[in-house]
């Protein structure tokens, strides 16, 4: 009894870790202090060193670890030496100068969505917020917003704020007003407007000398002494975002460029900046600048190129090794356990024993890339959207020369269309592609593709179509599964198919009537079992396929977007509503961004790696990693069966794991010695048993013994089945 309670506390001990890969080159602001670099980045906070005119990251902040999330948007240090973190999200963290960390959230007087701008850390430290200004004096936060201030706010949303000695200049998302110095907040009369200024989007405001400067998404605004605010017409850049002065000049971050003023004069530059953001700039000494950039195309500052240092046409840039952004699609893992990605604009990686590698001008596009997938050969797939999809054999090493590519589209191949949704390959090897028609040519053919060839070897290619005029429903395919070479389910946009490729016959067609929450299928996942799990955007339900039924899995319910089978036989479905792990059993864990490290719910894709026991799983806040209680490779020493306890004649399969794929021996027998059941010389990734006894009965309630046999090795395990 108390070997059978410690196996079952290990296979159900559930995730022991959850590993965080971010991308650092969402830079929102920074802090140079001396020689010190710190970048506040939508992949957390970044340390390093500036040695010969280059930067040396030394560490990194992320959550989970130091910060409560991992989306760092400004930073400041104050009078003791502490270092003030807002994040986008998790509210305030501070690295204390005496070691440590403190944090701010909702019980502090943050308000709900902890989404923090902007940090003055002064007598009064003030905070800008999505919901308002923020002041903490006697170590609690009280809000302050256009409602409680009688109007003196111009919108919830603040941006940027800089003292002066009469006041409190604060930017918000509509305008720009100033506190009075000494004055209480919640009164209208406590805050001075200025019509000039109003009604604009301040991204910054700057204090430089006698003149305080404004950037806004629109134009750059000055305040000179004894006048009113004004336009600044000469300033030669767009979209200014960011400021910083030094030695009587003034340097503005824009759209793609940065400028300088001397006093007298604008130059300005966009070499080397294009389709970046210059989020934050700052001087360093010598005349050269630091600057922190994000991609313009990128959502939520998800990605960029890091930390840039220079002047104008000539820049430098770096950031800490991690993934290709935090806006990821896909993910799979290859036959050597590497783990590709890909990503909405910066292409795709893979992470390795050599680190990550990223793969960006190799591939016809580097944006969207909704689909990657690694075949038997090593190789892989990467599906850039609208432009088909490239073959990349990259031989496991740093060294790039060595590298083979190969772009098919529809033009060299016989693609349907060059928009791969989804990709799925057979046990031997095929490939299918999910594919649906361009929205701007919505008449082009579509459907799915069926690829046999040697990998890399395009003169072996053979493609095989399958389109509504075939009987798809509809061209729009969002996933397939495979459960022959030539045998695959389709889901559509309006409705599932089950079809032989070759022959071009429907074997099953499934819509609303047959019991489907929705027609528009989301994703397709097949069980050792024989069900077929099909997540809609109306709820999760599975079919057996043998008695062709239908059952809801009623605690899954709304867009049921990615589902994937880990290593002990667990279906992983992400909805809106969190992620779910789904037990042979049918016991059903939640795991959602309170019980658990995830920072949202919008995860994308998943993959397991079967050896080791990993499930990876890609969101737009990185990519995670989950330690899984087993994995399939292993020794003897860690061999075990699952599911356990085993609940034969319900369409449960008994699997094998934790040892080498190679031939093995499993006997079963009861507790009298009596053995009834063996089975010789199997593998372990297509062993499986049903239940059933040699002589044909379901085998009974009760404690098995079970020995496995590998190359003169055997490890005895109980097993209790359940009728």
């Amino acid at each position: 009894m108390t070997l059978l309670m410690i196996f079952f506390i290990s296979l159900t001990g559930r995730i022991s870790d959850w590993d965080h890969y971010t991308h650092f080159g969402g830079v929102s602001d920074i802090l140079i202090e001396g020689s010190s670099v710190t970048g506040a980045t939508s992949g957390g906070v970044i340390f390093g060193s500036i040695e010969s005119g280059s930067i040396v990251w030394d560490s990194t902040w992320t959550s989970p670890g130091n910060l409560a999330h991992s989306d760092a948007r400004c930073l400041a240090r104050d009078s003791f030496g502490n270092l003030w973190i807002g994040t986008y999200g998790g509210g305030i963290d501070v690295g204390l100068a005496s070691g440590g960390i403190q944090h701010h959230g909702q019980l502090e007087g943050l308000p709900i969505s902890l989404v923090i701008n902007c940090i003055l850390p002064d007598t009064t430290i003030w905070a800008g917020t999505t919901e308002g200004l923020c002041s903490r004096e006697f170590g609690y936060f009280e809000v302050w917003t256009e409602f409680t201030t009688g109007g003196g706010l111009p919108s919830d949303i603040v941006n940027c704020v800089a003292s002066i000695d009469s006041g409190l200049f604060v930017g918000t998302a509509d305008g720009l007003v100033m506190l009075r110095s000494g004055h209480y907040p919640g009164q209208s009369a406590s805050w001075l407007n200025y019509p000039i200024v109003a009604n604009i989007n301040v991204q910054d405001i700057l204090v430089a000398g006698d003149t305080v400067w404004a950037a806004s998404t629109d134009a750059l605004y000055y305040l000179a002494p004894g006048l009113d605010w004004r336009l600044d017409s000469s300033y030669p850049g767009s979209y200014p975002v960011s400021l910083a002065e030094s030695n009587g000049e003034l340097a503005v971050g824009g759209d793609g460029n940065v400028a300088i003023y001397d006093g007298s004069l604008w130059t300005s530059g966009s070499a080397g900046l294009e389709g970046q953001v210059i989020e934050a700039i700052s001087w360093l000494p010598g005349g050269q600048l630091a600057i922190g950039q994000h991609s313009i195309y990128s959502v939520d500052r998800a990605s960029g190129n890091g930390v840039g240092l220079g002047t104008l046409n000539s820049w430098i840039s770096s950031l800490p090794q991690g993934t290709p952004s935090n806006d990821l699609y896909a993910v799979d893992v290859d036959s050597r356990s590497d783990v590709w990605v890909t990503s909405n604009t910066m292409g795709a990686a893979v992470y390795s024993e050599h680190g990550w590698i990223s793969f960006v001008n190799e591939l016809s596009s580097p944006g969207q890339l909704f689909a990657c997938m690694a075949d038997h050969s090593g190789g892989v797939f990467i599906a850039p959207w609208h432009f088909g999809v490239t073959w990349l054999d990259w031989n496991g090493t740093p060294e790039r020369s060595d590298d083979i590519f190969l772009n098919l589209d529809m033009e060299n191949s016989g693609l349907l269309n060059d928009q791969i949704t989804e990709m799925a390959i057979s046990a031997t090897g095929e490939i299918w592609f999910a594919q649906e028609a361009f929205w701007s040519t919505p008449s082009e053919p579509s459907g799915v593709c069926r690829l046999s060839w040697t990998p890399g070897q395009t003169e072996t290619a053979s493609w095989k179509t399958f389109e509504p005029s075939d009987g798809l429903p509809s061209g729009d395919v969002r996933s397939v599964a495979v459960t022959s070479p030539l045998i695959a389910w389709m889901g559509s946009k309006e409705g599932l198919v089950n079809a032989d490729i070759q022959t071009g016959q429907v074997l099953m067609s499934l819509g609303t009537g047959d019991g489907l929450p929705s027609e528009d299928i989301q994703a397709l996942a097949a069980s050792r079992d024989g069900k077929l799990y099909i997540g809609t955007t109306g709820g999760l339900v599975y079919l057996n396929i043998n008695s062709e039924t239908i059952t809801d899995v009623e605690q899954i319910t709304g867009n049921v977007s990615m589902l994937c089978f880990d290593n002990l036989s667990c279906l992983w479905a992400a909805s809106g509503e969190g992620l779910f792990r789904i037990y042979p059993d049918g016991t059903i864990e939640e795991y959602n961004t309170i019980n658990s490290p995830p920072q949202s719910l919008a995860i994308r894709n998943a993959a397991c790696d079967f050896d080791n026991g990993l499930l990876y799983i890609v969101t737009d806040h990185g990519l995670w990693k989950l330690t899984l209680e087993q994995g399939m490779s292993g020794t003897m020493e860690t061999a075990t069966v699952y599911p356990n306890p085993f609940i034969p004649g319900d369409g449960q399969v008994l699997g094998v794991a934790g040892l080498p794929d190679e031939l093995f021996d499993i006997q079963l027998f009861d507790l009298t010695g009596e053995l009834v059941y063996e089975s010789l010389s199997q593998h372990r990734d297509t062993f499986s048993w049903d239940g059933y006894y040699m002589d044909g009965e379901l085998a009974a309630s009760g404690t098995y013994m079970i020995r496995i046999s590998q190359d003169g090795d055997q490890r005895f395990i109980k097993l209790a089945i359940v009728r």
